[in-house]
């Protein structure tokens, strides 16, 4: 053979071998899920962060506004933090109970509006821009409807309008998950009437979310505690524990299938506890200023875990939780930022970490 021809073979040898090893690198997750759809990809290494408030209604009856005024800081502090995603807990504005005296007592769009205006530094609806945020409903978006426009329309209208489609029927953009990296995120509505009963969830819809397409990090979202940390007459008929026998069907399939941490909010102070392994996050402070915890309210279910220090049981702050998910190392390390309403200072409250299954490995 020809020195000529023995070169073309081994240059088409080459090729060949070189093609057939040479795979596309994986494309990346859309960073924000389009409605309904849930971006499926290997979980990668390395770091990244989601923030978790929510409870941001104003506390006094004779708003203006239906939001509180603290969470124009709020919202500042936590664009800083430049996070992947963030998640909203509920009762975003204050809904129905405002007194009929102020403007926007039925006006829930302006309400909704004025919400959606303060979190632009997240968030920028208009635009479409910014930070991906995703809410769910509390109490204060679920009541009567006073108005033309009822109040679950102006939520879904409004700040819910690009919430994933893949809940129950009936309960889109309500209900819904999404996958992120190497985390699945699960939200629940609990006022939409399940088998004619609120303050419930979707259990049938909740069991196959948790264990099908699951990722290392699994975070469930609703409004309410599971287990409560006041008892407050006032606030009866609104939370899980209402039902306490599915309340517990839900929280034992959450352990069942190793949920790394549930966050909710509707009490208005932050609290850290554990059921059955699984920590119950309470972020329930993002403007709606509450009380100092109570021990002896406190479900004798649940193992409260933080605040344990008198200095760090303040009623007279708002805040947020900033979490670091780490996939190479399999945990979530959480750091909560508090703000002073009194000296406008913002400090450090509690530091946790968690592996992936929700195993606490470190308190800081």
């Amino acid at each position: 053979m020809r020195l000529s021809h023995i070169v073309i073979l081994l240059l088409f040898m080459i090729i060949i071998i070189t093609t057939g090893c040479v795979q596309p690198s994986p494309s990346q997750p859309n960073r924000t899920p389009a409605p309904g759809v849930s971006p499926v990809s290997p979980a990668p290494s390395g770091t990244w962060i989601f923030v978790v408030f929510g409870d941001s209604r104003d506390n006094t009856r004779d708003t203006l506004t239906g939001v509180s005024p603290y969470l124009d800081p709020v919202a500042v502090a936590i664009a800083a933090e430049k996070p992947d995603l963030v998640m909203y807990n509920g009762d975003l504005v204050s809904g129905w109970i405002i007194s009929n005296s102020s403007p926007v007592a039925t006006d829930y769009q302006a309400q909704f509006k004025n919400w959606m205006d303060a979190v632009a530094p997240i968030h920028n609806y208009t635009s479409k821009s910014g930070t991906p945020l995703y809410v769910i409903r509390g109490n204060h978006e679920d009541g009567p409807d006073q108005t033309v426009m009822s109040l679950l329309d102006a939520y879904r209208n409004s700040a819910a309008t690009d919430m994933p489609l893949n809940g129950p029927q009936g309960e889109e953009r309500l209900t819904y998950s999404f996958t992120w990296k190497g985390a699945k995120f699960i939200a629940i509505d609990e006022y939409y009437p399940h088998d004619g009963l609120k303050e419930t969830v979707n259990q049938s819809w909740v069991d196959r979310e948790l264990t099908s397409n699951i990722r290392p990090f699994i975070f469930v979202f609703g409004h309410t505690p599971a287990y409560l940390l006041e008892d407050d007459l006032e606030d009866r008929g609104y939370d899980l524990a209402v039902h306490p026998v599915l309340r517990d069907i839900f929280w034992n399939s959450l352990v069942k299938n190793h949920v790394t941490a549930y966050f909710s909010g509707h009490t208005h102070l932050y609290a850290r506890g554990v059921k059955d392994g699984i920590q119950q996050v309470v972020t329930g402070n993002g403007g709606a200023m509450g009380h100092a915890l109570n021990q002896s309210d406190v479900d004798p279910l649940l193992t409260i875990e933080y605040p344990v220090n008198a200095a760090d049981n303040a009623g007279n702050t708002v805040g947020y939780l900033v979490v670091t998910v780490n996939e190479t190392a399999g945990t979530m390390s959480a750091v909560q930022n508090v703000y002073d309403t009194d000296t406008r200072v913002w400090r450090t409250g509690d530091r946790f970490t968690l592996s992936s299954s929700g195993a606490v490995t470190a308190l800081q």
